[in-house]
């Protein structure tokens, strides 16, 4: 017999929660993650509970903000369109843009 009993455990995130992307779906949110600067748990729990993903703006996202803005002109130029996947990063890069100018406005 064991004297010692397993303790209970006290996590309280003790779900693990997956599903499945297409790989299109994947690169998305991936990319969203990172644009975000949040973890992915972050990001997907943020996005699951409120209408809106609270991102905390600082140095590491506008560098990262700029140089997918700066990606995205490239492609533009080079093909004159982007394709879905782009359009919705750029869609995400603009609400990013509109809540930082908000934020700072305050």
């Amino acid at each position: 017999m064991n004297k010692n009993p397993k303790k209970p455990c006290i996590r309280k995130r003790n779900k693990i929660i997956s599903f499945r992307a297409t790989e299109e779906e994947a690169n998305l949110l991936d990319e969203k993650v990172r644009i975000s600067g949040l973890t992915k748990q972050a990001y997907i729990i943020s996005a699951l509970l409120s209408s809106t993903v609270t991102i905390k703006a600082d140095y590491r996202l506008e560098d990262k903000f700029s140089l997918e803005v700066f990606r995205l002109a490239k492609l533009i130029k080079k093909y004159g369109r982007l394709e879905d996947e782009d359009q919705e990063i750029l869609k995400f890069l603009i609400e990013i843009y509109y809540e930082i100018k908000k934020e700072k406005s305050l």
